[in-house]
Order: C-alpha cells, then sequence, then structure tokens
C-alpha cells in the first residue's frame, strides 16, 4: 500500500497549500504530521471547522491546530480539508470587516 511514501507526499503537498494560505503561520510537520499557528482572529477556526464543516482537528494549544490523518489519506481529501480550511478563514475575516 506504499503508506509512508503516500503520507510523504500528501504531507508535502497539504503543508504547500497550507503555507499560500497567508494568515496561517509557522506551517510545519512531518509526512500528515502537521501542525500550524492560527492568528488571534481566527482563534475559533478550530471549532468552526468541526461545527460548520464536519472536520476534526487536534489542538496542542489556543492558538495550534494540529492534523494527524491516517496514513492513507488521499490528495483528494487533502484538497476537501484545504477548501474548508479557506471557507471558513474568508468568513471569519469577512465578519471582522
Amino acid at each position: 500500500e506504499q503508506l509512508l511514501a503516500n503520507a510523504a507526499m500528501v504531507g508535502e503537498y497539504l503543508m504547500d497549500e497550507l503555507k499560500k494560505i497567508g494568515v496561517l503561520k509557522n506551517v510545519r510537520g512531518r509526512g500528515l504530521m502537521i501542525g500550524f499557528d492560527v492568528p488571534p482572529e481566527l482563534k475559533d477556526l478550530r471549532k468552526n471547522l468541526l461545527w460548520n464543516q464536519k472536520i476534526f482537528t487536534g489542538e496542542s494549544k489556543p492558538d495550534v491546530i494540529r492534523l494527524l490523518p491516517s496514513l492513507a489519506l488521499r490528495k483528494k481529501d487533502a484538497d476537501q480539508f484545504l477548501e474548508a480550511v479557506n471557507e471558513e478563514v474568508e468568513n471569519m475575516l469577512a465578519l471582522q470587516n
């Protein structure tokens, strides 16, 4: 099944795409173990992902979202997650303006 190779490939893709979301900072990780910092204005991002998108993420500090998905995560699943994050970030920023 080449799970480790898949985790490395999809993890790199996911981190690269998360870095493109300008308000997310310090995107880091190895394979599919990924974390990123959330600015104060997006402090409810994790909660919004859960309630609005039905996506559960981990948390290591109030301002850090942690991802630890299955090693079998597919690129299309990562794209779905990225779309949800982008949508929630855009919605939260729009409410502040």
